[in-house]
């Protein structure tokens, strides 16, 4: 779940805004007829009904005109943020402690944790402080 916040999620979200933006920009021009004429534009009489205006295109995702390098790159830089964001906010142990990692024991895994170095030795004892 970590890989997908920090790495894909800030990777694809450009490019799903894009598209998404291609949709609800095809929807909108479809709704508006596709290339009717401006509001307030003059027509003779006689002629209302006549104006047969084409559907409008489905959008185009993967053509020449869509911006590859702009998604990419602010797909890095969002990804980027977010590593940086999660190294920053991910709790670390003080300077004068041991870690001691995840371990199997009597059938249960006890989790990683962090314990204060004795005083007057080099480490920590490999078990935990209870």
């Amino acid at each position: 779940m970590r890989v997908f916040l920090t790495v894909i999620l800030p990777l694809l979200t450009p490019s799903l805004v894009y598209v998404i933006w291609l949709l609800i920009r095809a929807r909108l021009v479809a709704s508006a007829g596709g290339g009717a004429p401006a509001p307030g534009a003059s027509q003779q009489p006689g002629q209302a009904g006549d104006q047969v205006t084409a559907p409008a295109a489905p959008p185009h995702f993967l053509g020449d005109d869509v911006p590859w390098v702009t998604l990419t790159l602010s797909g890095a830089v969002l990804a980027m943020a977010a590593t940086m964001t999660m190294y920053f906010i991910q709790p670390v142990g003080a300077p004068d402690s041991d870690y001691i990692p995840p371990r199997y024991e009597d059938g249960r895994i006890i989790p990683g944790q962090t314990v204060p170095r004795d005083e007057g030795g080099e480490g920590a004892e490999m078990t935990p402080a209870r």
